[in-house]
């Protein structure tokens, strides 16, 4: 992989995981009730979100592919 793309890929998956560690910690603020409605309401981008995670840690641990 070019070390350009693969700082970009770090980058993208540090951002990734700031961004749903901090919803995660808003979230447990909350009345559990409200938590368990927004959850509802945006869990699926988040549950995305998580995976487009791991899947370019993967590209960045198989080394970027051909």
């Amino acid at each position: 992989m070019d070390p350009k793309v693969r700082e970009e890929v770090e980058t993208a998956v540090r951002a990734l995981d700031e961004a749903l560690g901090g919803l995660i910690t808003f979230l447990m603020t909350l009345r559990p009730t409200l938590r368990n409605e927004i959850l509802q309401i945006c869990g699926h981008h988040l549950e995305r979100a998580r995976q487009a995670k791991e899947r370019l840690e993967a590209m960045l641990q198989d080394g970027g592919g051909p």
